[in-house]
């Protein structure tokens, strides 16, 4: 027993999780858009609860700092953009909702396959950014767990299997 024991607190337990693959600004028609590729592995129980009618939230955080030598970064903007997504067992579709908008997929690949893709989100105007200085962009990706119902939550908090987030991600705010 004590053996089976050093081998469950010495192996390498590894369980899904969140990340951003890359990351790239640029400027069009006088705005700073973002485009990224992010990579949403979700657990094996996530997906039970989602395909057993659980809604779940995804959340990405946007920071834009500009860059100051003596003191902490100044923060321009903090943006934030939900996704909900839902299954419909009866109708076997899966709906995403965000930004006041509504699309519906046949299969889980479909939806993931969508969200892993953003383009062209709009970050600042092209006048508040100073051309001298250096900005940041910071991205995170996570799924919200005080979204869940909540009988869910507390099951949520106490599973790493449900404590899904990327890392922060780190990009510069191209000028050109």
């Amino acid at each position: 027993m004590l053996t089976g024991l050093c081998l469950l607190l010495f192996s390498k337990i590894t369980f899904a999780h969140f990340s951003i693959q890359q990351a790239q600004t640029r400027l069009v028609d006088e705005v700073y858009v973002l485009n990224a590729e992010f990579d949403y592995n979700f657990t094996g129980v996530v997906i039970d609860a989602l395909q057993n009618g659980v809604s779940l939230s995804l959340r990405l955080n946007i920071r834009i700092e500009r860059e100051r030598a003596y003191w902490w970064n100044e923060t321009i903007t903090i943006l934030k953009q939900s996704y909900d997504l839902k299954y419909y067992a009866l109708s076997r579709q899966y709906v995403l909702k965000y930004s006041n908008r509504q699309e519906n997929f046949s299969s889980l690949n479909a939806v993931l396959s969508r969200l892993n893709k953003l383009k062209n989100f709009p970050l600042v105007d092209k006048h508040s950014i100073e051309n001298d200085q250096t900005y940041w962009v910071y991205l995170q990706i996570y799924l919200d767990i005080e979204s869940l119902p909540v009988p869910l939550r507390p099951i949520a908090y106490l599973s790493s299997q449900w404590r899904l987030s990327s890392d922060w991600y780190l990009c510069p705010l191209k000028k050109h």
